[in-house]
C-alpha cells in the first residue's frame, strides 16, 4: 500500500527546499531565511520555538528571523521546520488524539537530542538525534491513514491487552509501526538512511554486545522517559516498567542529570502547545 497508494503526503516544498539549501557547502544563512520569509506564518512559529527551552531559548529573546536562524544554525533551523510542519501533512487521525501523538513525539524528539549529546555518540547521529524522536512513530500516522477503520477499531480493542502496541501490530498486521514508518519514510521522503534504520529498530533489544550508546536506543530510552513522565502518545497503555537495569551507568548518566532533563522537556511542551494546537 505504500507502494501504491497515491495520496500518501509528499514532504512540503518549503522542507525539500531547505533540505537542498542546507546539505549545499556554500550554503548561506541569509538564503535559509529568504526561504522561509516566503510563509510569514512558519516564519512566526519559528521565532516562538527558538525562544523556548526546547531549543535552547534564553532570557534574550529574540523577534528577527535573521537573529533566530543567525543563533540556531541551519541545521536546528531544518529541525524546527519540521515540527511546525509536520503535524499539518497528514488528516486528523480517527483512532487516537492528535495533540497528545505530537506533543509525545515533540517530547521524544528532545530527550534523544539532548541524550545523544549527554553521551557523545558519533557526529553523524547527533546530527538526525531530533529527528529520530520526532518521525518514530510515524507507522502510527501512516497505519491510519493507509486503513483508518481497521486500525481504530484494532485500538479499541486492545486497550486491556497486557502486550505492547508493537507487539499487538505484529501479531494483528505482521508488521510494527516501527518497521511501517521506516518503509514510509524510506520511500518518501529525502532523510538520512541511519535516521531510518534507527526507527525501524528502536523497539528491538540491545543485542548482545549490550551497546547502548548509538542513537537506536538512546532514541527506545527517550520514548520509554516520554511514557513514564506523562507525556505518552495516549494511544494505548504502554509498559512504564523502571529503565532497564545499570542502563544510566551505561550511558553515564546520573539521576539528577535525568531528573533536570524531565523537566526542562516538561517545561518545553508546555511552551510549544500553542503552536502545535495551531497546526
Amino acid at each position: 500500500m505504500i507502494e501504491e497508494k497515491g495520496d500518501l503526503p509528499p514532504l512540503p516544498d518549503i522542507l525539500m527546499n531547505l533540505e537542498n539549501k542546507i546539505n549545499d557547502p556554500d550554503c548561506d544563512i541569509v538564503e535559509v531565511s529568504g526561504i522561509i520569509e516566503s510563509e510569514p506564518v512558519l516564519s512566526g512559529r519559528l521565532i516562538q520555538l527558538a525562544n523556548s527551552v526546547l531549543f535552547g531559548g534564553g532570557r534574550e529573546k529574540t523577534e528577527d528571523l535573521n537573529d533566530a536562524v543567525m543563533r540556531l544554525g541551519v541545521k536546528m533551523v531544518l529541525d524546527i521546520v519540521y515540527t511546525v510542519k509536520l503535524p499539518a501533512l497528514f488528516s486528523k487521525p480517527k483512532g487516537f488524539n492528535q495533540m497528545h501523538f505530537w506533543t509525545h513525539s515533540l517530547g521524544v524528539a528532545y530527550l534523544t537530542r539532548s541524550l545523544a549529546h549527554m553521551v557523545k555518540i558519533s557526529y553523524e547521529e547527533i546530527e538526525f538525534a531530533y529527528l529520530c524522536g520526532l518521525m518514530h512513530d510515524i507507522g502510527i500516522i501512516v497505519f491510519d491513514h493507509l486503513i483508518p477503520d481497521e486500525y481504530t477499531e484494532f485500538l479499541k480493542q486492545i486497550k486491556s491487552s497486557d502486550l505492547t502496541l508493537a507487539e499487538n501490530e505484529a501479531g494483528t498486521f505482521g508488521i510494527t509501526h516501527a518497521e511501517l514508518g521506516a518503509r514510509f519514510i524510506e520511500k518518501w521522503w529525502p532523510v538520512s538512511p541511519g535516521l531510518v534504520e534507527a526507527i525501524r529498530i528502536h523497539h528491538d533489544s540491545t543485542g548482545e554486545d549490550g551497546n547502548v550508546k548509538h542513537i537506536a536506543h538512546l532514541l527506545a530510552t527517550a520514548n520509554l522517559l516520554a511514557n513514564q513522565n506523562e507525556f505518552s502518545n495516549g494511544i494505548v497503555p504502554e509498559d512504564t516498567a523502571p529503565l532497564e537495569y545499570g542502563v544510566l551507568d551505561k550511558l553515564d548518566l546520573d539521576s539528577e542529570e535525568l531528573e533536570i532533563l524531565i523537566e526542562n522537556t516538561k517545561e518545553g511542551l508546555e511552551a510549544a502547545q500553542s503552536i502545535l494546537k495551531s497546526n
